[in-house]
């Protein structure tokens, strides 16, 4: 058989048009899994696990599509083949695989995605890649069937040889995966020049270079700590929750002469996330929020947590200072392994350099009295909610003091704090009804803290939750002690998405909460809709975490 009969200008060309329509329709059939990809941080094993999970309903989707779109192409082709003859009947079928592909792409559309694909450089490198890959295999798959049909010299053969092409949308998402390693050597090449670009700026500017870490509360003492330091600095911090060396070089873009600080919030999930970090910013300040289980299903276990965050004070310079939170037992224990000149703050005195007393909690505020230094205590007043968001001050207001500013500089900078946004952010309404926003990535200290915020407020009391994530094995327990805690401060609990309703519920029951008060919907939106015919005059609604769509 020669290849060129298979290459003449005709089936050229209806071969490309075919591989190109293919192409198309893969493309963009995969919008889902691209933005999983992203959502996992471009990390293959983390996107991988998302698509083997048996609860996620995607690839089933695709599953139909091609089943459905094969059994449609081949009825056509077959009953065509009299009226056509062998040649022009092979590719009848095709339109009714386009046709079950548009008709997929427009119900994968209508279906928002709680936090839409970023349009990054990154992603439209991607996307170019992904597309000549699809096409080049689609065209390399009707080559091969072709030749082979012709082989084989059967009609029955010849007319479905085309039909394979149906099955191309089952492997998306491993072709997904292959523009991704195609990219990945460049892409690291563009890694180390950002981080080397990053590393010459930051080590020409005279900037004061502060870094933040911990399992939970990073954004929230940053944002307080730029507050303070910006009565007397200027001020420039990693925006939102930028925590990656990319983020981090986004950040650092925006550094000029005028500013006098620099902060960087230090995100990890696995050990050597922050010395990388370190070695790029160079900081001369560490802080420490607090450790918990907080990302265990990628450290594995708790001693690498905090390892991994001890690389921060371990890169600090010989006249580096490290402050440490008092009220977290990991922070602690790191602080006493520090060897150099270090901070406590917070609790009630004892080591901390500062603290708070006569802490007086309620809805609308807080107000406290702030002592530095054993001096005499300062009154203070701030609009963040729970007395954790006082620790959190006082952690801050230890670095504000260490430099430079004066306990009436800190109060006047305490005073003027805003709530960070989903981080037990009360959200203004006309309906009388009070809405607390606390759907940043929430962990286990952070639930509590939220539902000691709750019991301040009274009224009929909604929580909506998907639960937590990234606790490796102790998910399960964790989300059924979530569930018996929100029983005992909760009135109606709305869970969320499947990937944690089992553990919730059963806690929730187990924790004495009438099993009408419990209600389960798969989506946000579906769950946001069921709230809206409940709502009355006087309720509390808490939105306790919200998952990325990779948990959806």
């Amino acid at each position: 058989m020669e290849f060129s009969q298979i290459l003449s200008n005709q089936n050229l060309i209806i071969y490309l048009v075919i591989s190109a329509m293919n192409g198309l329709l893969l493309y963009f059939s995969s919008f889902k899994f691209m933005l999983v990809l992203q959502q996992s941080g471009y990390k293959g094993r983390r996107y991988f696990k998302w698509v083997k999970d048996s609860k996620k309903t995607y690839m089933a989707r695709l599953m139909l599509l091609a089943f459905m779109g094969l059994l449609f192409f081949c009825v056509l082709n077959i009953c065509f083949a009299s009226l056509l003859g062998t040649e022009a009947c092979s590719y009848v079928g095709f339109a009714s695989y386009v046709l079950f592909g548009v008709s997929y792409i427009k119900t994968e559309g209508a279906v928002n995605a709680k936090v839409p694909l970023k349009k990054t450089k990154r992603l439209v490198r991607l996307c170019i890649t992904y597309a000549l890959v699809l096409f080049a295999f689609s065209f390399g798959l009707i080559l091969l069937v072709n030749y082979l049909a012709r082989l084989l010299n059967s009609e029955a053969i010849f007319i479905l040889r085309n039909s394979i092409i149906c099955l191309t949308p089952l492997l998306t998402p491993v072709l997904l995966i292959v523009a991704y390693g195609l990219n990945e050597p460049m892409e690291e090449i563009i890694r180390r020049r950002y981080y080397a670009i990053t590393k010459r700026k930051l080590d020409r500017q005279n900037v004061i270079k502060i870094g933040i870490t911990g399992s939970y509360g990073k954004t929230s003492v940053k944002e307080i700590l730029k507050g303070i330091l910006s009565v007397r600095y200027r001020v420039l911090a990693t925006p939102e929750s930028f925590n990656t060396p990319l983020g981090m070089s986004w950040a650092v873009k925006n550094l000029d002469s005028t500013h006098d600080v620099f902060i960087a919030e230090m995100g990890a999930r696995t050990k050597g996330d922050i010395k990388e970090l370190v070695n790029m910013v160079k900081p001369k300040y560490g802080v420490l929020t607090g450790i918990n289980n907080q990302h265990l299903e990628t450290f594995k276990d708790i001693e690498n947590t905090k390892n991994t965050k001890f690389e921060l004070f371990e890169g600090l310079p010989s006249d580096g200072v490290g402050f440490f939170s008092s009220e977290n037992e990991g922070a602690r224990e790191l602080f006493d392994r520090f060897n150099g000149k270090k901070v406590l703050a917070g609790g009630n005195g004892g080591q901390s350099l500062v603290y708070a007393e006569n802490v007086n909690v309620t809805a609308r505020g807080t107000w406290f009295n702030l002592v530095i230094k054993g001096e005499k205590p300062i009154s203070c007043m701030t609009t963040l909610l729970g007395k954790h968001s006082i620790d959190n001050i006082c952690l801050a207001s230890s670095v504000a003091y260490e430099l430079g500013l004066t306990p009436e500089e800190i109060c006047f900078g305490i005073c003027k704090l805003q709530s960070v946004g989903h981080r037990l952010e009360l959200i203004p309404n006309n309906k009388n009804i009070v809405i607390i926003d606390d759907s940043f990535n929430a962990n286990e200290d952070g639930v509590k803290a939220s539902m000691e915020v709750l019991d301040h407020f009274s009224g009929r009391k909604i929580v909506l939750t998907p639960g937590l994530v990234e606790l490796g094995k102790r998910e399960n327990q964790a989300n059924y002690e979530m569930g018996k805690l929100l029983a005992s401060h909760a009135d109606m609990v709305i869970v969320i998405g499947k990937h944690n309703a089992e553990m919730l519920v059963s806690g929730l029951l187990d924790g004495g909460m009438d099993r009408n008060n419990i209600t389960f919907y798969k989506s946000l939106n579906k769950g946001n809709q069921y709230l809206n015919t409940i709502l009355k005059e006087g309720d509390v609604v808490l939105f306790e975490n919200d998952l990325p769509d990779n948990y959806s």
